[in-house]
């Protein structure tokens, strides 16, 4: 594609706005010192991936403590991998499009005992993402309550002993707005 000339006004908008702009404050403290970073290639089985091995380099800790904890992955990795990719399909699914936090609860939770009890592995359930409304009221609304409560209600009793992991499902099959539950083998 060929790259057009920009205009003088262009050139001094651009020239102006950069002037404004400051560095981000994460990248000068971690990349202070690139002599430090040493890369190897990994040995992978997948030549189409190219990864590199970064060892020696000292990180802020202040960036550790406030990073969120991924939680442990509890089913095999490449199930998990199949899953995050959306080739696993769904063996049922529950929508709560529509319900409030009183009628959802109880509803989840039947699905999940249910699905359980007739050894399924895994449904999907849909929360939706919530309102992408502005928040001009009064009263603040919540946005996103059933995508923000299922993790929760799904990490209680009497469900809980039921799953083996809750993931966000994939784009095919809802996206954020939508979480896989992996249930246990039925005994």
């Amino acid at each position: 594609m060929k790259q057009r000339i920009l205009k003088d006004e262009e050139k001094e908008l651009w020239n102006e706005f950069s002037r404004s702009t400051k560095p981000l404050r994460s990248q000068n403290k971690i990349n202070k010192n690139p002599s430090t970073i040493k890369t190897t290639k990994q040995k992978n089985h997948d030549l189409n991936k190219n990864t590199t091995n970064v060892t020696n380099v000292r990180l802020n800790t202040k960036i550790i403590k406030d990073a969120k904890l991924a939680p442990s992955l509890r089913m095999d990795a490449k199930l998990h991998n199949k899953l995050k990719q959306g080739k696993l399909r769904p063996q049922a699914k529950l929508d709560l499009h529509g319900l409030n936090l009183a009628q959802a609860q109880p509803a989840l939770t039947n699905f999940v005992l249910d699905s359980y009890d007739k050894g399924l592995r895994l449904v999907l359930v849909i929360t939706g993402k919530g309102r992408n409304t502005e928040n001009n009221d009064i009263i603040p609304r919540r946005v996103g309550v059933l995508k923000t409560n299922v993790p929760n209600w799904l990490a209680n009793e009497p469900v809980n002993s039921k799953i083996l992991q809750t993931t966000e499902a994939h784009v095919r099959h809802g996206g954020g707005g939508a979480y896989y539950v992996y249930l246990k083998k039925k005994k």
